[in-house]
């Protein structure tokens, strides 16, 4: 491994015409830590402004609802009033003075809206598997209120100070749902065919675009295929990322699609080793099996061969050498990390200072537990956090 000083990682990146001090991405990462009427707090500053301090170059938000259907857990950030605009101002303004960028990941959740008395909207009528709520199908009006409402948050998010604006495409989410068949049984000109079912992401695309700029960088973390059969494919992947590409997306992070099991799903891509699980006592991951590091890099590989705008690599990445191969390699132009990051924030100081290896977190996934039920945070740093979390698990209480 070269010195610290000659890392890929470490050089300077560009997406469009902004200029990010090295390659590592803040991955778009719930914070649960905005009030009930999605105003960020104090401690979403912190988290972000850490980050930024301890050298990220690029950091995106959790994901931040345009609609107040949109939301998919209590904690949510908001961006869908005028008035959220100044708190996301003074965020944006202290992460460029520790000489950060920062992008605002917009989103809509659609039927895995797990806020109570709220209806979700999807592209059909179904239930949710995890929120076992029961989305209706959205009609006409709905749909283009909800492009809409993309379209404002977008200006908003422009007017607060953000380098740029990341569509959320990913994760089972709204635009995800509409381009997946599994979700989308629609028959009219937003589902069926392809070509339908990409309608809804490319008029998002174009309505952000409209209402920020054609200079101002939109980029978008992309589904590259579903976790379910009878899913959005890779190839209908590959094929979306090309035209969203040709369109003038500047960057694409490519994730993963709908997913109906939650973390039983993508348990592949989400467990740790049966040792590492037994050294740290996190015994409900005792049995989950050993997985090559790096979950969608021949995704990326392919996508990065297609498109003309940089790739971002995410999911898996727990090496050192890993990430620098990528980046050298040119199978991506970033990588992108959540919950390293939520273990380490200070990970990229220490990979300037010689860091070599495996990062600290070892993906046991407790930080996602408690999403929409406490702040994140990385619950296995003290004994106390820990025995919370078990206390949680057994009785469904946090206290």
């Amino acid at each position: 491994m070269k010195a610290s000083h000659d890392l890929a990682l470490l050089q300077p990146g560009r997406i469009g015409n902004l200029e990010i001090r090295n390659r590592f991405v803040r991955s778009a990462t719930g914070e649960s830590l905005a009030d009930e009427h999605g105003f960020i707090t104090q401690g979403f500053q912190a988290l972000h402004v850490t980050l930024a301090r301890h050298g990220v170059g690029l950091l995106i938000t959790g994901h931040i609802y345009v609609h107040p259907r949109g939301m998919h857990k209590p904690g949510m950030t908001g961006l869908d009033r005028d008035d959220h605009i100044g708190p996301l101002q003074r965020l944006t303004e202290a992460i460029h003075a520790e000489g950060a960028r920062i992008f605002a990941e917009l989103s809509h959740t659609g039927e895995k809206n797990a806020i109570p008395d709220v209806e979700p909207i999807a592209p059909s009528a179904k239930q949710n598997s995890q929120t076992k709520k029961t989305a209706k199908a959205a009609t006409e009006e709905e749909i283009l209120e909800v492009i809409d409402s993309f379209r404002s948050a977008a200006r908003r998010a422009k007017e607060a100070g953000f380098d740029g604006i990341h569509i959320h495409g990913a994760h089972g989410y709204l635009i995800s749902q509409f381009l997946s068949p599994y979700v989308n049984h629609r028959e009219d000109a937003w589902g069926g065919p392809l070509e339908n079912r990409q309608r809804f992401v490319f008029e998002v695309y174009q309505a952000i675009r409209g209402a920020a700029g054609a200079d101002f960088l939109v980029t978008i973390k992309l589904g590259i295929r579903d976790f379910v059969t009878g899913g959005f494919t890779p190839e209908e992947g590959l094929a979306t990322a090309e035209r969203l590409s040709e369109m003038g997306v500047d960057a694409i992070e490519i994730s993963s699609g709908v997913n109906e099991t939650g973390w039983a799903g993508a348990w592949p891509y989400a467990g740790v080793t049966r040792k590492r699980a037994l050294e740290d006592k996190l015994f409900h991951r005792i049995f989950a099996k050993p997985v090559p590091e790096g979950h969608f890099l021949e995704e990326t590989r392919q996508v990065r061969e297609r498109v003309k705008c940089p790739v971002i690599a995410v999911g898996g990445l727990r090496t050192v050498e890993t990430m620098e191969y990528i980046i050298k390699e040119g199978i991506a132009d970033f990588v992108s990390l959540s919950r390293p990051f939520i273990r380490e924030p200070d990970l990229v100081r220490k990979i300037e200072q010689g860091k070599r290896g495996s990062v600290d977190c070892t993906s046991c996934n407790i930080c996602s537990d408690h999403s929409g039920l406490h702040g994140l945070k990385c619950w296995r740093k003290t004994n106390k956090d820990l025995l919370t979390h078990a206390w949680y698990r057994f009785t469904g209480q946090l206290h």
